[in-house]
């Protein structure tokens, strides 16, 4: 294992072993290993030249079934001592499959740019000083297909960030989809080419990006698109990149909103200064046909869902079929969930001054509320709601079933507790302040009981990011001013594996790492060695 900061050593000609149990073997003495392994002569005296006695006479006594029989139970015994020498400094890790769909590599020995290269400031905005860009990336199904687009960013130091202002201005209408398993480009699309008569002033962007279908292999990609002084709904084949349907335009304000969730699109926009919202509703199967359209109110409170699209009105809440437009009440008002969480089939909610959470079905009917005591920030892990409640020092873990609360821990000092993609577990990792310089701990909770599990120490401002079965990462502030570093640790001990400075950003996609340099190529990062977890070999 390379220590942190250490300069990386090209590793032996073997992978790289998480754990595995002493070789069981002919043990050699001291003295056997100072005449290099050959059998030393007996001392004088020894009764060497003698046969070796057949054993004590008691031994002898037995009938040959009675001695198989002791040989057997001295062999149990010889293996349940082990096994307790053993078990105790075995590491755990998790065996459930990676949540949220996609795997995560694990490097556990520091990694190098050694793996696919791809040209994307090339692709995605020739002519750009890549030292002016950043790439965000939207996730498309579980093979490691991933959307990639360029956008303008503060450089913090590295270019004249007055000039990025201007050489930028036509960046972002680029989207392309990019193969994290061999870094091939499959394909760009150019918003500019869905606008028809855009003159060479008006800029166009890729405003939003998100897919259509099943999640863990959807058959479109939806874009939301602006250029000019319009706005339009594009959808794309995943694996051509070409336009398989479209909205007609309409004018963009600032005031424009837009949702899409499952097989629901949701537009809207507020016609003048303090009027009531309109929307629209649209199948994400036919984005050039507006089954629904309505008012809502002047705070414009809507929620898409996977399969039906709520809109806040005076009168209370309406839940819209996408396919049809037909509308019916729902079970509750949506304007009075604050800040709600959906969940699989639940959407979670503080239950207001009584204090609490409620969580109600996809038709509105109440499920289930906590207990009062149970308040906080809630977020979504993969066995239960957790809730941090910073001013009370207190981490909750609640049953998505029942509203039960299954353990809640005193003195934690959370400030955010979080589940992490790609975890074959289900703990929870709490960041809390370590220190008056800043640093951080990292606390890992067993998600069955809340207990710490292991610790790991951080630089001030790094967040966790991502895990894979037996190493976490977490990226920290680097030279490019933004989180450009990467600590490694290990899932079982906690213990810092190697920290990894990048050049310009550094990202997870599709569960692996990438890190884009300046000149806007991004690097697959690879480990020395490939990780091989060793079972116990008995």
């Amino acid at each position: 294992m390379t220590a942190p900061g250490a300069p990386w050593q090209p590793s032996r000609p073997r992978a790289a072993v998480v754990w595995e149990k002493p070789t069981t073997g002919a043990r050699t003495t001291a003295a056997e290993e100072a005449d290099g392994g050959q059998q030393v002569p007996p001392p004088s005296g020894s009764p060497s030249g003698r046969p070796p006695s057949p054993g004590p006479r008691w031994w002898r006594r037995l009938a040959p079934g009675r001695r198989l029989a002791l040989g057997y139970l001295a062999l149990v015994v010889a293996a349940v001592a082990v096994t307790a020498a053993l078990v105790p400094g075995q590491p755990v890790y998790g065996g459930l499959s990676p949540w949220q769909g996609t795997s995560t590599v694990d490097l556990r020995e520091t990694p190098t740019a050694s793996g696919w290269t791809a040209d994307l400031a090339g692709a995605l905005a020739p002519g750009a000083p890549a030292l002016c860009l950043r790439f965000p990336s939207v996730p498309v199904g579980d093979d490691g297909l991933v959307l990639v687009r360029a956008a303008p960013a503060w450089t913090y130091g590295f270019a004249n960030d007055a000039g990025c202002g201007s050489d930028t201005r036509q960046v972002g209408s680029r989207v392309g989809l990019l193969d994290t398993r061999d870094g091939r480009i499959a394909w760009v699309h150019d918003a500019r080419d869905d606008f028809a008569d855009l003159g060479d002033l008006d800029g166009a962007e890729v405003v939003s990006a998100s897919t259509i279908g099943p999640a863990g292999d959807p058959d479109r990609l939806l874009l939301r698109t602006s250029g000019g002084a319009l706005s339009k709904l594009v959808a794309l084949d995943p694996t051509t990149g070409r336009v398989v349907d479209g909205s007609a335009p309409w004018t963009t304000t600032d005031s424009d909103q837009f949702q899409s969730e499952g097989r629901v699109v949701l537009t809207g926009r507020q016609p003048s200064a303090g009027g009531a919202y309109r929307y629209e509703v649209r199948d994400a199967d036919d984005l050039g046909h507006v089954t629904w359209r309505g008012a809502g109110t002047t705070t414009g409170v809507v929620l898409a869902l996977p399969d039906r699209a709520l809109v806040s009105t005076p009168d209370g809440t309406l839940s819209v079929d996408p396919r049809t437009g037909r509308e019916h009440d729902w079970g509750t008002r949506l304007d009075a969930l604050v800040g709600p969480l959906v969940h699989d089939d639940l959407i979670v909610s503080p239950a207001g001054r009584s204090g609490g959470f409620t969580a109600v079905d996809l038709d509105g009917r109440t499920r289930w509320t906590t207990s009062p005591d149970v308040q906080g920030a809630p977020s979504a892990a993969r066995t239960c709601l957790v809730v941090t409640d910073v001013a009370d020092d207190r981490v909750s873990c609640v049953d998505w079933d029942t509203g039960e609360t299954r353990w809640s821990h005193d003195r934690r000092g959370a400030v955010s507790v979080d589940g992490l993609a790609g975890q074959t577990d289900d703990d929870l990792f709490a960041t809390a302040t370590a220190g008056d310089d800043g640093s951080l701990a990292l606390r890992v909770l067993d998600g069955a009981d809340g207990a710490t599990t292991s610790v790991v120490e951080l630089p001030g401002g790094a967040v966790p990011a991502a895990t894979g079965r037996t190493v976490g990462y977490a990226f920290a502030y680097g030279s490019s001013g933004g989180r450009s570093t990467v600590v490694a640790f290990d899932r079982s001990s906690g213990e810092r594996l190697w920290v990894y400075q990048g050049r310009l950003q550094v990202s997870f996609w599709g569960g692996v790492l990438v890190d884009v340099d300046v000149d806007g190529v991004a690097h697959e990062l690879t480990g020395p060695a490939a990780t091989e977890v060793v079972a116990p070999r008995w």
